[in-house]
């Protein structure tokens, strides 16, 4: 464990069992690593953490190919090493896109050999997790011949932490893991965060909250005092962000900074920031050449603008791509991106089709270097929606798909909710772009300027997600952007391998409770049937999304006494025109429209009977009932690891399990009854609600 304070997460490395034991020993007990670059010390560092950790002893390290030795692991490039070149392709190696590797079981002048190699630096950095995970999950590696690319030439994770403040908007895991006010100081802590992001391909990490709003002009003066993410853009900000920078470099990982549209105003008192006015554009082309000065591989901005109270080019009369253009032009001298996220509503009848009526006529219009980001559904990261229309909509226009790893409406830091099968609904979902077979994640690969982001989970807390089970969502996004062909059962089984060890039982206990938490998860905080939206709002001091609240956003599911849903038909909102004509039919009609999404597109009556003959609201009743039986099952079942599991994580996750329970029956009572109140239809079954049905919910002050 790196330290008493935090957890090892899926890079535990414990001793691997005798069956593979002797061949990891041959192979590997010796190292022939390539030096010299940032990059290539991690590598040699995760070795020697990883190889004593599994096998019980700390490698040998050399520079030459040790000839006494049975056998060696190498690792590097064919043009550094000849024993390497003697071993693989050479055309093949350098071929392989930025980041992709090679792991081969070689023989090479006697000796029972392994090596991994890439075109690049970081390639082998992710080459050597990827055989330490094979290690790890008990794989032989006597007869490797592996080729592996990244399917998404982007991979970021989002930090919406508040720098000098250290709090975490969306954040459960306690406070930012960055001490801005101790940086260029730099912690331990830094150095493993960055391990386990590379350790699953992320090569992007922003480091500061997207949500950055001035309220007023006079709020400026908290950024000028050095309070707030705006005083990264200045000289000692940036010596801050660059020691982190440092750091993550090592690991491959780029750092990016959120900033606000507008930062001239803040930081040197302009006027405006029209993206239009010469001026403005000169003050952002030189702030990018300090940011570079000061981190020559800086990735880029992230960019907030015209949503929620952020400023953008809205505020003087210009469209988005004409904003997005100006950062563009700023940064790209230097090899930078713009990621500018397409969340942005206002009043409308219907949220949802806000981003595809804002973005679709401006595809095209973006500069090469601008990705346009896009979160996975229409709406705002609820357990379930449809995909966004925007990913069929934008083939001129480089797009990344937004995720949130932290679990922000689906139980935070407390629920087991693993969100990698919803992930996959999203990534394999058939858009019909370019006919039958079009899945959603062909959208973001084959462009060096497309992607997956995702909201990030991490902090203080010594689970570093708030919840040990929650480090599976980390890991599966970081697994997900590499490869999104990979199935949810194999980056389970890899993660529960990695993280619990390999004790059958706890495998297959883990992963099964894993596989059950989405499902759950969606039945009693919706009822399922595409419902959105019944969590606590109210004043954004009080705004937790986490209590049930149906009563707090009638807009958003359509409840009144005739029935349930919200009509976004071609008759309705029209949202599902945004769709090719195939799959707009079938959401179209109620007799088509999947179950799971019926009323997210439909308002139905109480009593429209479903394709098995049950109403809607019936359904609905069955749906909470069963979340909270799903949900005592996946207690039950952990409590069945209490002798096997290690006190300390058997105890957390028990404990939050009880507490997911409890929940879960508070958000059955409330929308049972909640339900009951507007259909006037009682539960078949005869079960009684239990809670004041109209009644806005106020979150538990603890």
């Amino acid at each position: 464990m790196p330290s008493e304070a935090y957890d090892d997460c899926w890079l535990r490395y414990e001793p691997v069992g005798d069956e593979h034991h002797d061949s990891y020993r041959t192979r590997c007990a010796n190292v022939y690593a390539s030096v010299g670059s940032p990059e290539l010390s991690a590598v040699r560092d995760e070795l020697r953490r990883g190889i004593s950790g599994l096998l019980g002893r700390e490698p040998h390290l050399w520079q030459h190919p040790p000839r006494s030795a049975a056998g060696f692991l190498a690792v590097g490039t064919p043009e550094e090493m000849a024993m390497i070149a003697d071993s693989v392709s050479i055309d093949r190696v350098a071929a392989l896109d930025d980041g992709g590797f090679r792991i081969r079981s070689v023989e090479w002048e006697g000796a029972d050999c392994v090596v991994v190699t890439a075109s690049t630096d970081r390639g082998l950095v992710y080459g050597t997790f990827h055989l330490l995970r094979l290690m790890t999950n008990g794989c032989p590696i006597d007869d490797l011949d592996v080729t592996e690319e990244p399917a998404n030439h982007e991979r970021v994770i989002d930090h919406w932490d508040n720098p000098f403040r250290r709090s975490v908007e969306r954040g459960y895991a306690g406070p930012s893991i960055f001490d801005w006010e101790r940086l260029p100081n730099l912690r331990e802590r830094y150095v493993d965060y960055a391990r386990l992001l590379a350790s699953v391909g992320i090569n992007g990490v922003v480091f500061n909250n997207v949500n950055t709003k001035i309220p007023d002009r006079a709020s400026a003066n908290e950024f000028v005092s050095g309070k707030a993410g705006w005083q990264l853009l200045t000289e000692d900000g940036l010596e801050r962000v660059a020691a982190l920078a440092s750091v993550f470099r090592r690991y491959g990982v780029r750092p990016y900074l959120s900033v606000n549209y507008a930062a001239p105003m803040l930081i040197d008192d302009y006027d405006t920031a029209d993206p239009l006015d010469p001026d403005v554009e000169e003050w952002w082309e030189r702030k990018a050449e300090e940011v570079y000065d000061a981190i020559p591989d800086f990735g880029g901005f992230l960019v907030k603008a015209d949503s929620e109270g952020q400023n953008g080019p809205y505020d003087y009369g210009r469209t988005h791509a004409e904003g997005a253009n100006l950062l563009a032009r700023a940064l790209a001298p230097h090899g930078g991106r713009v990621w500018w996220r397409a969340f942005v509503y206002a009043d409308h009848d219907d949220r949802a089709v806000q981003a595809y009526e804002t973005f679709e006529p401006l595809n095209g219009e973006f500069h090469d270097n601008v990705t346009l980001q896009v979160k996975n559904g229409p709406v705002d990261f609820q357990p379930r929606e449809p995909v966004s229309t925007l990913f069929g909509a934008m083939d001129e226009t480089d797009l990344a798909c937004e995720l949130q790893v932290t679990q922000e409406y689906t139980g935070q830091g407390v629920h087991t909710c693993y969100l990698v099968p919803q992930w996959k609904e999203v990534l394999d979902f058939d858009t019909h772009v370019g006919g039958e077979g079009s899945p959603t994640k062909n959208v973001f690969s084959g462009s060096e300027g497309a992607g997956i982001a995702g909201v990030g989970v991490v902090g203080e807390d010594p689970t570093w997600t708030g919840n040990y089970l929650s480090q599976a969502n980390l890991y599966g996004f970081g697994r997900l952007a590499w490869n999104p062909d990979l199935d949810t059962e194999t980056i389970t089984d890899e993660w529960v391998r990695g993280t619990f060890g390999g004790d059958p039982a706890v495998v297959d206990t883990i992963s099964g409770i894993l596989h059950d938490s989405w499902p759950a998860t969606i039945d009693y905080e919706t009822g399922g049937l595409g419902l959105i939206h019944m969590m606590y709002n109210g004043e954004a001091r009080l705004e937790n999304h986490y209590d049930p609240s149906p009563a707090a956003w009638p807009g958003y599911h359509g409840t009144s006494e005739d029935g349930i849903g919200i009509d976004r038909t071609s008759g309705g909102s029209g949202y599902v025109d945004q769709y090719y004509e195939l799959v707009a039919e079938i959401y179209d009609d109620p007799e088509t429209c999947p179950e799971e999404l019926l009323l997210f597109f439909h308002h139905l009556p109480w009593e429209y009977e479903l394709t098995d003959g049950t109403t809607v609201v019936q359904r609905l009743y069955d749906n909470c009932f069963s979340g909270v039986e799903m949900v005592r099952d996946l207690r039950e079942r952990w409590r069945a690891l209490a002798d096997t599991v290690d006190d300390r994580r058997y105890r957390h996750v028990a404990e939050r399990l009880d507490e997911q329970v409890v929940q879960a029956e508070r958000w059955r009572d409330t929308l049972v009854a909640f339900f009951y109140e507007h259909s006037g239809i009682p539960d078949e079954h005869g079960r009684v609600p239990l809670a004041e049905p109209n009644r806005v919910v106020p979150p538990r002050e603890d």
